[in-house]
This record gives C-alpha cells, sequence and structure tokens, in this order.
C-alpha cells in the first residue's frame, strides 16, 4: 500500500473578526511548524491508519537499548527488487521461527535440535550423547576406536577361585584392556603366596562382567576385553609364570545387571559355556596366558526372553570351556 502525504491545513490568527485585512498578526512559525510536521510525517512515512513507518522508502537506521517487535514478526527483505532473505516469525505452537540463508558464528551456537539436509564440519565434531544413523554411514579417513585401561582386584573369592569384576556403564569404550592384581601374602585370603605360586587349593581365576546399578551400557554395544598381565599386589610385578606352572584356566564369565536387581544374572553367550585360555588345550596361543595375547570380543544385546546376554563374536587366544 503506497503512502499517502499529510498536509496541515493551519489558518491564520487576524487581530479581530470585525475588522479584516485592517491589522492582522500572522506568525510565521506556524507555517515553520506545519512544514516540520508534515516533513516528519511524509519523509518518514508514517501512517496512523496501519501504524506504520516507511511504507515506500525505508528508514537508513534504527539506533535503541532495546526493540521490541509485536505482531507477526521480523522481516529483513532487500530494496530493488523487494525480497525477504531473513525473518522470525511465530509458528502455531506459538514458538519463534528464525529463516536464514547462512548463519556465520564466531563462538558457539547452543541448541535442543538441529534439523538439516547437509552437515559439514571442518574440523572435529564432539557428541557427547547418543548418535543415531538412519543410513548408511561412509568413512573416507581412519576409524579411532575408543580404549581405556583397569586395573581390577584379584581376590579369593572362594577355596578354588580367585575372581575379578569388571563393572561396564553407559560410558565404557568398546577396547577394555584388563590386568588383574592378585591379593598377595601377607595379606589375608591371597591369592598369589607372595614367593613364587598361586596359593594352593586355587584352580582358577575368573573375570566377571556386570553392568553399573544406575549407569548401564546400552543394549546392542559390543566390548573386547584384552587380559594384559597377571601382577601381584604390592610391586605389580608380573605373575604370569605363576599362572602358567599351576597351570590355571583364566576365564571370563557373565557376572551381574546391578541395574535390574542383585540376583539378575547376565548370560554368557549360550548360558554352557565361558571364554578364556585353557591350559589343557592343544591350540598354540590358547593354553598359556601372554601379556597382550588374549582377548574376546562381546556382543551385549536383550534377548527373545528379555534376559542380558553378552554374545561372542569373536576370540584370540580363547576358547570356549
Amino acid at each position: 500500500m503506497a503512502f499517502t502525504p499529510v498536509s496541515l491545513p493551519i489558518q491564520e490568527i487576524l487581530l479581530s473578526d470585525f475588522v479584516t485585512d485592517v491589522a492582522s498578526i500572522s506568525n510565521t512559525n506556524d507555517l515553520l511548524l506545519k512544514d516540520k510536521l508534515e516533513d516528519l510525517i511524509n519523509i518518514f512515512e508514517m501512517d496512523l491508519n496501519t501504524i506504520s513507518i516507511g511504507t515506500d522508502n525505508p528508514i537508513n537506521y534504527v539506533k535503541a537499548g532495546t526493540v521490541i517487535a509485536q505482531g507477526t514478526g521480523f522481516i529483513f527483505q532487500t530494496n530493488a527488487p523487494v525480497q525477504v532473505i531473513s525473518k522470525i516469525e511465530k509458528n502455531v505452537s506459538n514458538e519463534s521461527v528464525f529463516t536464514i540463508d547462512r548463519i556465520n558464528a564466531n563462538l558457539s551456537i547452543d541448541s535442543d535440535e538441529i534439523t538439516t539436509n547437509d552437515l559439514t564440519v571442518n574440523t572435529a565434531l564432539v557428541s557427547d550423547g547418543t548418535s543415531t544413523f538412519n543410513s548408511s554411514v561412509t568413512l573416507a579417513g581412519q576409524f579411532i576406536e575408543s580404549k581405556e585401561s583397569v586395573t581390577l582386584d584379584l581376590t579369593k573369592t572362594s577355596a578354588t577361585e580367585g575372581s575379578a569384576r569388571l563393572t561396564l556403564t553407559s560410558s565404557s569404550k568398546k577396547n577394555i584392556f584388563v590386568t588383574l592384581k592378585a591379593t598377595t601374602a601377607p595379606t589375608l585370603n591371597p591369592v598369589y603366596d607372595g614367593i613364587s605360586a598361586i596359593t594352593a587349593g586355587i584352580i582358577g581365576l575368573s573375570l566377571y562382567i556386570d553392568f553399573d546399578a544406575t549407569n548401564p551400557p546400552a543394549a546392542n554395544s559390543s566390548f573386547t576385553i584384552y587380559i594384559v598381565d597377571v601382577t601381584e599386589e604390592f610391586s605389580a610385578t608380573s605373575i604370569i609364570s605363576a599362572v602358567t606352572t599351576g597351570a590355571l584356566p583364566v576365564v571370563i564369565n557373565g557376572g551381574t545387571n546391578l541395574n535390574a536387581g542383585p540376583s539378575v544374572a547376565i548370560i554368557m553367550h549360550d548360558n554352557v559355556n565361558a571364554v578364556g585360555i585353557n591350559p589343557a588345550s592343544t591350540v598354540v596361543g590358547h593354553n598359556q596366558l601372554s601379556q597382550y595375547g588374549q582377548n574376546a570380543s562381546l556382543l551385549y544385546i536383550v534377548d527373545q526372553n528379555s534376559d542380558d546376554r553378552l554374545v561372542v563374536t569373536g576370540l584370540v587366544g580363547m576358547e570356549f570351556f
């Protein structure tokens, strides 16, 4: 809608209503005021009917401490030809919607949700939460896997077994390198006698895998557990030779899903077999523990019976018992 200029009618003030044109008083300031008001309204194109400013001619700039746009929103457009290049408007959910061609952010952008057709990250992308890919993923560079190293206490839990427990959480890394630290004499109920041998009566070493009580791993997570070493308690000296001399199997078993309850078991593979180093094996590398020599790859699933199950997807230097 084009702007209609305003003309303010101002009549000169006469000396008297009865003696005309004899001694009139004319204040030229009235005309000056009239002209300035007309300029103010017409040049700014202030329209009181549509409550608008700058109908045809844009205002060069506005400097203000606070600008409040109330109504349909904010529109930024070019002059000639007129083309909307950005706008802020309200949707049916009473939410603000910002439409723009490009955004250059010098520091950061915080958002609850981003929906986009294409995303290019030039330097680095960090995701602190879960990521879901609904289509294929193409890797044009290296795929770097996560890893962590843990040292677990290997304690005498029965007359015949020394055991340790590995607790998995939602933040556990894919590759977990485990060192078993054996309780050592003169500690009460030692696994290692402190001299050269595993404590008499112990016939096996077990690593049990538990799930954290408050922050368990997500279903369909995969882990590879590496047996790095077995060490004595005080000096962290390797005692693999004592394990070998004692012909002790070192096995990995399902433990407890503490998130589901203190007695909810995690099934290892087929619920019949554990996996580990078997001294009776005739396969070289399977019958003797060595540093970094053995590992098991496991996939955590919730099976058709809603049981937690660790399915073995790969073994190196290990076999089923």
